[in-house]
């Protein structure tokens, strides 16, 4: 079995990448004579500047025409990425298809925008869902077959243990993370904190995760405009390990993203004992009523935020989270993430002998 995986910009780094990385683990580990190879689609923030390692990337798939893989397994971030699916299609490949996008996006916004990526959508042998929500938010395909997987939470994350929430009552310790932007509530989240520390309410937020120019100039300018530069501390982008440390050592985790369709972060806080808040999206509301948080309106959601963290007692935020925290890990252990991934890829290959797979 030979999987190409498209999808992913290593300059700027983030849940999709980590995605990959981990369902590739994954399947090696259950499938060690499997030849599984990954391509960086490079379409995060593309602009003229970053137009090389697009352009670069679909020149690596043009090779793989001689060395028919499979199934290429294409990631869809945004619209560039379907150039891929068009590419694959006419050098002769299947192609299974993750979309990792929401309503918000601004191929799925525009009318003009998501009928065409319906359109190209229909050249997939298969469409791999992360969630059911999806189908809510995205415009796919009717005759295109549909498989459901799951994210993959890192092996560390899984195997580490929770943290006992102290006893005592201690500044609460938010955070936020991801690639920082203005669609990601990036900038909602400073104003969440300059509301707390007008209202008086004992906080810390770190923040991590890389941004552009622009975002990071603005985010900058806010912390010192608001004088939160004794409240707030950004990181930057930390290595997984660190990551890890940060979200054990929060409480909440302020992910007022308006695009993400199934956002692996929340997931991740989840695991790690981190009570979420999050905007109103159909994946963000299905994580919290299966597990727990707290969903904000689009409608003044710094407002909603403050006042329901003023509300809570730290003590009280740390012990639901931790509950939760039981029932993330068991959902999302490894085995059944790749056995889903493997049924997914078998489907989309009319192969079911070509990999071992469970239940097929």
């Amino acid at each position: 079995m030979h999987i190409l995986i498209l999808g992913g910009s290593p300059t700027n780094p983030g849940g999709v990448e980590a995605f990959c990385a981990r369902a590739e683990e994954a399947l090696l580990s259950r499938n060690p004579d499997a030849r599984i190879e990954r391509i960086s689609t490079a379409t995060a923030f593309l602009s003229l500047r970053r137009l090389p390692g697009f352009l670069g990337g679909l020149a690596r798939l043009v090779e793989y025409r001689r060395h028919r893989p499979t199934i290429v397994w294409l990631q869809y971030v945004n619209l560039p990425d379907l150039a891929y699916l068009i590419l694959a299609r006419m050098l002769g490949l299947r192609v299974m298809v993750t979309p990792h996008l929401g309503m918000n996006w601004r191929s799925q916004r525009n009318r003009f925008l998501r009928s065409l990526s319906e359109r190209i959508l229909r050249g997939a042998s298969r469409i791999a869902l992360i969630s059911r929500t999806q189908e809510l938010e995205i415009k796919l395909p009717e005759r295109v077959p549909r498989s459901l997987i799951r994210n993959f939470l890192s092996k560390e994350l899984l195997a580490s243990e929770l943290v006992v929430p102290p006893s005592v009552s201690a500044p609460l310790e938010l955070v936020h993370s991801g690639r920082l932007s203005v669609g990601k509530g990036s900038l909602l989240v400073l104003e969440v904190c300059d509301r707390l520390k007008r209202d008086g309410v004992r906080f810390r937020a770190r923040i991590t995760g890389t941004a552009d120019e622009e975002t990071r100039s603005a985010m900058e300018e806010m912390i010192r405009s608001m004088d939160l530069a004794g409240h707030v501390e950004l990181l930057g982008r930390v290595p997984e390990d660190e990551l890890l440390d940060v979200l054990h050592g929060s409480d909440v985790l302020i992910h007022l993203s308006k695009i993400d369709s199934y956002p692996l972060i929340v997931l991740e806080g989840l695991a790690c004992a981190v009570y979420p808040i999050c905007l109103e999206l159909a994946g963000a509301r299905d994580m919290v009523e299966t597990y727990d948080g707290f969903v904000a309106s689009p409608e003044d959601p710094v407002a909603q935020v403050a006042a329901f963290l003023k509300a809570q007692t730290p003590e009280d935020l740390r012990s639901r989270a931790r509950a939760a925290a039981v029932e993330v890990r068991t959902d999302y252990d490894w085995s059944a993430a790749a056995d889903a991934l493997e049924r997914a890829v078998a489907a989309a290959t009319d192969n079911k002998g070509a990999l071992r797979v469970q239940g097929i």
